[in-house]
């Protein structure tokens, strides 16, 4: 791995935030958290917390098994 690049572990998050026309310095404040919080928790360095899972599903509207998946995967209409 190339020394400096960020690997963030949760593709489907981040193309949700992709999606919205978000960036993480967005997201970050709309979950109350620094910039550097979140990455680390989408580095898979520190675990969200349920309050933060919670608000990430109700915000992009999307299952937990969707969002958290570590490979992309296309979420079943009307789920």
């Amino acid at each position: 791995m190339a020394k400096g690049k960020v690997v963030y572990i949760y593709p489907n998050l981040m193309a949700e935030i992709n999606r919205h026309n978000e960036n993480l310095q967005i997201l970050a404040n709309i979950l109350g958290m620094s910039y550097q919080s979140l990455s680390k928790r989408l580095q898979g360095i520190k675990s969200f917390e349920l309050p933060e899972i919670t608000m990430l599903i109700k915000h992009y509207r999307r299952s937990f098994e969707y969002l958290f998946a570590n490979e992309i995967l296309q979420e079943k209409k009307g789920a």
